[in-house]
């Protein structure tokens, strides 16, 4: 597998994940395979400094990510940014600024997503405030 300086894994599609949904990682048996492939992701961002990681697989073939590998979920920081999209709308809204069809579009988008408890969102949404 492929990790960046941020904790981040390397997706099948390409793409800069953490690496909690492990059966999205690019994972490869072959050590010049990921070379190739690392070299890829580092012409197309060359500030990323990317290393191997070579871990045991589980019963379904899946990677273990040591613990110490894995950086926060990026889910909490969508929804924390959702939150505060929701928060400002709000305000605009209050100052009449937004049409209240926008406002109930951008709450029920923040009430759809059920992956973070609502008190860690606003909790993270009050910390980047």
């Amino acid at each position: 597998m492929l990790t960046n300086q941020n904790k981040l894994f390397l997706s099948k599609q390409d793409e800069w994940i953490d690496g909690y949904e492990r059966a999205k990682l690019f994972r490869t048996e072959h050590k010049d395979i990921a070379i190739n492939q690392m070299f890829e992701a580092n012409t197309r961002d060359v500030d990323q400094r990317i290393q191997l990681l070579q871990c045991e697989l589980d019963q379904k073939g899946l990677p273990r990510i040591p613990e110490d590998a894995l950086g926060p979920r990026q889910i909490a920081a969508e929804v924390a940014e959702e939150v505060a999209a929701a928060e400002e709308v709000a305000e605009q809204k209050a100052a009449g600024e937004v049409p209240a069809a926008d406002l109930l579009e951008t709450v029920e988008t923040v009430e759809a997503v059920e992956t973070v408890p609502a008190m860690e969102a606003a909790a993270l949404a009050t910390d980047q405030a």
